[in-house]
């Protein structure tokens, strides 16, 4: 099975799918993840964005997942464009089963990013992609307080109890973009959010996502 995960910037895997990520590479899928932006920010020193990028790419090698990084800044994805950079990639990769962005979190770039991807695997008759999922990111998905429709609804859940120390890890690399409890960007908050996602289905630690379609062809 070939599985591509789309995030908009350096950080979001870490802080969202990761878990995921991880253990469907140790099941035995090809696993590829796009990231449309460099981590660089307005105002920002140069150096973060290098060491967004650097914590990315090792986070992606740690596990084994192919990944390719896009050039844009944070805060700048257009429509058109986006789309018109994840259309060849999509055809090109030829995903089983794709995950992105929630389409009404707070951030701009996440929300792009995810009504991009909807349009990248429209469910043509030739289009390899059978499932899309939405996933959610901690201080984004949750911080519109429901004034974003639609809003995130989880419906399917992975348990990663066996990986949380990897997600806990990854994201603690990120030392420009994680802060102190109870500040909802914190590595703390974030494993509380999976301990919760866990509860709600009988895992101790689970990541949750919200099935947007799914279909099998006839001789599957």
């Amino acid at each position: 099975m070939k599985i591509l995960f789309i995030v908009a910037h350096p950080d979001d895997e870490a802080y969202g799918p990761y878990g995921t990520i991880a253990r469907k590479i140790q099941e035995g899928h090809k696993v590829m993840v796009f990231c449309l932006c460099t981590g660089k920010r307005p105002n920002a020193p140069e150096h973060v964005s290098k060491y967004r990028t650097e914590v990315f790419i090792n986070n992606c090698k740690k596990i084994g997942a192919e990944y390719k990084l896009y050039d844009s800044d944070d805060l700048t994805l257009e429509l058109n464009k986006t789309v018109n950079l994840l259309i060849p990639a999509v055809e090109l990769y030829k995903p089983n089963i794709v995950y992105t962005h929630n389409i009404s979190d707070m951030n701009h770039d996440h929300r792009i990013t995810a009504e991009a991807t909807l349009v990248a695997c429209r469910p043509k008759p030739e289009s390899s992609v059978n499932e899309l999922y939405f996933f959610e990111v901690p201080s984004s998905t949750d911080w519109t307080f429901s004034q974003i429709q639609p809003t995130f609804q989880p419906n399917c859940y992975v348990d990663i109890g066996d990986y949380i120390l990897m997600k806990q890890l990854a994201l603690s690399k990120y030392t420009t973009e994680t802060y102190e409890y109870p500040d909802a960007r914190s590595v703390e908050a974030m494993t509380t959010l999976s301990k919760y996602r866990g509860y709600q289905v009988g895992f101790k630690y689970a990541e949750a996502f919200q099935l947007v379609f799914s279909r099998y062809h006839r001789n599957q």
